[in-house]
């Protein structure tokens, strides 16, 4: 019997992975860096002992290359081309192993995370530009993959066009990384409300993890941030979801326990 709600994420480390199964998870999100994808079947390998352990997986892309943020519209050689290749594995990867996998547009440390001196009409091009780069990279695959807003950006809730112009245009399925709404809306519970309600019907996973809602990326355990909880469980039991919290030990995942135990007592 599955402890309800214990969802978590980790790396391809097996002392990570043995640690996260202490629990008995239901759901582990495998967060992936460069040099897994030169070693799909490692991959593969720890995807199979999770499902042995009847664990529903999620991947999560690299977030960098050669130490470079990816972008999705990057004109860095290097970028583009692990962006796609990377993406060519995982979707085979995903196809072969009946999986979904996280992907993002871009991170907020990137060129397309940038809009603060954007003045409107750009914003909307870029926003046009970045949605034609998402669906060249779906329409050779599967469709396996979630596409993660961001805290800043085109692909973010403080784009006020990324829903109207990117999301629902695609039929985007979305990974809704709650902490980065919150970033987006300064901390506006109603605004994240609002915004999360709005991508509900796209959202196939959530990424569940409190903020201050600054501009630090804190990844806070829930409780600790300014999050209303109570305002967005309704939502996120309707959907997958882990609980995304920073850990000051990766081998050790009591941080993502103790949400899960806050989150349960929620009304």
């Amino acid at each position: 019997m599955k402890n309800k709600n214990i969802n978590l994420k980790c790396s391809l480390d097996p002392k990570q992975i043995d640690d996260r199964l202490k629990y008995n998870p239901g759901t582990v999100e495998l967060q992936l860096f460069e040099h897994d994808i030169y070693s799909p079947e490692k991959i593969i390998n720890s995807i199979r002992l999770l499902q042995e352990n009847k664990v529903k997986v999620f991947l999560h892309h690299p977030m960098k290359v050669n130490g470079k943020f990816l972008d999705v519209l990057s004109k860095d050689p290097e970028v583009f081309e692990f962006y796609r290749s990377s993406c060519d594995i995982l979707n085979d990867i995903c196809h072969s192993e009946d999986i979904y996998c996280v992907v993002h547009p871009h991170y907020e440390k990137c060129e397309s995370g940038k809009t603060d001196t954007f003045n409107q009409e750009l914003i909307i091009d870029r926003s046009n530009s970045l949605r034609e780069a998402v669906q060249i990279v779906r329409r050779n695959t599967y469709d396996r993959f979630l596409w993660e807003n961001a805290p800043r950006g085109i692909f973010s809730s403080a784009n006020r066009y990324w829903l109207s112009h990117i999301v629902k245009p695609l039929n985007l399925p979305i990974c809704y990384d709650i902490s980065h709404s919150f970033m987006s809306f300064r901390g506006d519970n109603q605004k994240l409300e609002q915004d999360l309600i709005e991508a509900f019907p796209f959202t196939r996973h959530y990424h569940v993890v409190d903020s201050a809602g600054t501009d630090v990326h804190d990844a806070l355990s829930l409780g600790f941030g300014g999050i209303d909880w109570s305002r967005l469980k309704p939502y996120l039991i309707q959907r997958d979801f882990i609980f995304e919290i920073d850990l000051p030990n990766y081998e050790d995942c009591t941080p993502m326990i103790d949400s899960r135990n806050y989150f349960e007592l929620i009304k």
